[in-house]
């Protein structure tokens, strides 16, 4: 009985006729006979190559010529009583010979291939009788192509012999040509099938839903990594599925037992091997069959190795997910640095902005943004220059860094941005881009501003003292023989009080030196506090001021403090100073001490003009200055309050302003009795602990 399309294969390569299928127009062998590879006087290296590659006998290399003819006129052709010049068993002699060919054509009417058929007309055997030995081969091929293949348990009836149903000569002869069209269909289908299946490693199995015997081929047995066993009871095969996957694939076979969800299995899995305790991940691919009665009856697919990809996925899902990380790091990144992050599409003139972008030009988060609304809102002066700076990045590919002021669309705040990017050719086309990140600089140029009018007022404040200092110090030269002891005193005196106001602005200067670095240093002692307010009233009573500074509170205090002596005494009269230079001539001044078992109070109170809430929230940062358009020029570098904050705060106190517009201001600090002393802070550019 015949069990297989090989065993087919084998029955034709042992017969007694030669034939052959050829696959293409330039007849490339496909399968050929034992017969046939010995009248080319070939073996079987000749499959997959051209015929005219493979025989030299020249009677036989003429038939490729009728070959071509066949495959283009798809008719078949047949060639009786040919005389061929063959070489068999060593010798040369000529043959009769008959000769088929036939196109092979799909269910489409498509062709594929040519099958040929040579048989060998002996001179000894008469016709008649060569006539019936291949009739009588023929029968007892085509009764072993009846009968099953497989025993399926009674789900496949058999079918009758041949033999018990006799049918008339001619009948036979028609259904013989039939049945051998059909069996060449068959075996070419089959070739191609397996050589499809090898070529992609692909494997295939069936599911008997009766017996629940699984069927596979090497390649699935191997799959599972079984190393014998056509036949598998299908709890094992489960048994080897990757416990996390088990449930999930039993679902789903059982799922396809069912006739509403149309039989369709298609799933991936792991596997461990039975053997070899490999892990695998498969892709199974099925389809369940059913009878008439809608039952389950055979289950059969195919099995693909996806191990590579499914690792080649999970190495790219890894890649992808540590891209979003840094990709979202990044952004962080951009968020807290208040970068904003911009590109322009000079095709299409559209811009892609981020959130902090949006913000520094007051954008609305939604709309889309034209180049048209950028440059909108870039002060006028500096459009051409960077519409000038773009050019210059598209036509020369060169990088840009510029800065302009722009004005925030929803606040109409002039901001000042620096802005540094370049150009490229989009990944997907040609079109030209210009991307770069933006940076809010209002501030710095805002800082920058302030040190320059700190320069020009460091000017103007120290040519003031030294101007008059070189005056006096020559009116003692050039008139020296000539000046009364009074003149000469009084000069000295003016001098030395020019001389006292210069050491003050460069004690300034080293001050804020000192606390940009860290270095603002205390140099804490016991001391009583009735002492520090008795110096400081008997250095106003020598100054000739037009102020009248009243001491009231706990000015004779005999309580002790633990603190910068020099550096207290410096804050009070930095607050009495700014009473006397902004206050009206002859108004009050009043300083008044309070002092409890934890802190040490002082407030200076004036009767000048006041500060606004604006300035109150200022007007302890350094470099600010109380100068508007009311103000009459006041002298200083808006540094002396930068430094009584930094003063308080290093001795764990509080300092503040209290001030109504027209009414007058008090500046007060309060310290406690015993402090230990604090770094300068971060913010205050200290990088050093005393």
């Amino acid at each position: 009985m015949i069990r297989s399309d090989q065993d087919i294969l084998t029955i034709l390569s042992t017969a007694s006729g030669a034939c052959a299928i050829y696959d293409s127009p330039e007849l490339y062998i496909s399968y050929a006979s034992a017969r046939m590879l010995q009248l080319w006087n070939c073996d079987e290296t000749a499959l997959g190559q051209r015929l005219e590659d493979c025989i030299i006998q020249e009677d036989l290399h003429a038939r490729i010529s009728k070959l071509k003819q066949v495959w283009f006129s798809q008719k078949t052709l047949l060639e009786e009583n040919v005389s061929i010049r063959l070489g068999l068993e060593g010798q040369s002699d000529r043959y009769n010979c008959s000769i088929k060919y036939q196109p092979l054509i799909n269910a489409a009417g498509e062709m594929y291939g040519i099958y040929q058929e040579i048989n060998i007309i002996p001179h000894h055997m008469p016709i008649a009788q060569q006539s019936d030995e291949k009739n009588n081969i023929e029968q007892k091929l085509l009764e072993d192509l009846l009968t099953p293949k497989y025993s399926l348990e009674g789900n496949i009836h058999a079918v009758t012999s041949l033999n018990k149903y006799p049918l008339p000569d001619r009948e036979t002869k028609n259904l013989n040509q039939k049945l051998k069209a059909a069996l060449k269909k068959i075996i070419e289908s089959e070739e191609h099938y397996h050589f499809a299946l090898q070529s992609a490693e692909m494997g295939t199995w069936n599911l008997n839903c009766k017996s629940y015997i699984v069927h596979w081929d090497e390649r699935t047995r191997e799959l599972f990594g079984f190393a014998k066993g056509e036949a598998v009871p299908y709890s094992e095969v489960l048994r080897y599925i990757h416990p996390e996957d088990r449930n999930r694939i039993d679902r789903e076979v059982k799922k396809s037992l069912s006739y509403q969800n149309k039989g369709v299995y298609d799933v991936q899995f792991r596997t461990i091997g039975a053997e070899d305790q490999k892990l695998r991940w498969l892709h199974c691919k099925g389809k369940m069959y059913f009878d008439q009665d809608q039952q389950p009856e055979w289950f059969a697919g195919t099995t693909l190795d996806i191990t590579q990809q499914h690792v080649e996925r999970e190495q790219l899902e890894a890649i992808n997910t540590l891209i979003a990380k840094k990709d979202q790091e990044f952004r962080m990144i951009v968020e807290a640095a208040g970068i904003g992050i911009f590109s322009i599409d000079l095709e299409s003139r559209k811009m892609e902005l981020n959130d902090q972008c949006r913000e520094l030009f007051g954008f609305d988060h939604q709309r889309e943004i034209q180049e048209v609304d950028f440059f909108t809102q870039i002060l006028p002066q500096y459009r051409d220059k960077i519409r000038h700076i773009f050019q210059e990045v598209v036509s020369k590919q060169s990088p840009f860094d510029c800065q302009c002021e722009i004005e925030d669309k929803k606040t109409g705040k002039i901001k000042w941005l620096r802005s540094v990017g370049g150009g490229q050719l989009s990944a997907d086309s040609n079109r030209q881009i210009i991307y770069g990140a933006i940076f809010d600089t209002t501030n710095d140029k805002e800082e920058e501003r302030k040190k320059l009018d700190f320069i020009s007022i460091a000017s103007h404040e120290l040519k003031t003292p030294l101007t008059s200092l070189i005056a006096y110090i020559q009116l003692l030269l050039t008139k020296e023989q000539t000046l009364s002891s009074e003149k000469r005193l009084q000069y000295l005196h003016q001098s030395n009080e020019q001389a006292t106001r210069m050491r003050g602005l460069i004690e300034g200067f080293l001050n804020v030196s000192q606390l940009n670095e860290g270095k603002l240093l205390l140099h804490k002692n016991t001391f009583r506090i009735c002492t520090l307010i008795d110096y400081i009233r008997n250095i106003y009573s020598l100054k000739p001021i037009k102020h009248l500074i009243h001491y009231t509170g706990a000015t004779h205090s005999r309580q002790e403090i633990v603190a910068d002596r020099d550096k207290i005494e410096q804050v009070i009269i930095n607050f009495i100073d700014n009473a006397i230079k902004y206050a009206p001539t002859n108004s009050n001044i009043i300083m008044d001490v309070l002092v409890d078992d934890h802190y040490f109070n002082v407030k200076v109170s004036d009767q000048g003009r006041g500060i606004s809430d604006k300035h109150q929230k200022q007007i302890f940062n350094k470099f600010y200055r109380v100068n508007d358009s009311t103000d009459s020029y006041a002298s200083g570098f808006g540094i002396g309050l930068f430094i009584c904050r930094e003063i308080i705060q290093k001795h764990q106190g509080e300092i503040g302003v209290d001030s109504t517009l027209g009414e007058g201001s008090t500046f007060w600090f309060k310290v406690p009795i015993h402090c230990r002393e604090l770094p300068v802070t971060a913010t205050h550019n200290a990088s050093k602990q005393d």
